[in-house]
């Protein structure tokens, strides 16, 4: 019987990278790290309004899909 240790989530990540062929470089790394971090930070009506878009959208995608 062996002992199997759980993967570190960095492994977890990298598998998932390399499965999906995401870019692994250190440079793309740095520019989503560096947009991430300078996002805006949105108010709570300000998210509130995004998932009202989104659902919107959603129900009018719906809409077209079942009339083709």
């Amino acid at each position: 019987m062996t002992d199997k240790k759980p993967k570190p989530q960095i492994d977890k990540f990298r598998e998932a990278s390399r499965e999906f062929k995401i870019d692994q470089t250190e440079t793309t790394f740095e520019a989503v790290v560096d947009k991430v971090a300078h996002a805006p930070k949105l108010t709570a009506e300000q998210i509130k309004k995004l998932v009202q878009q989104q659902r919107e959208a959603a129900r009018r995608l719906d809409g077209k899909k079942s009339k083709v």
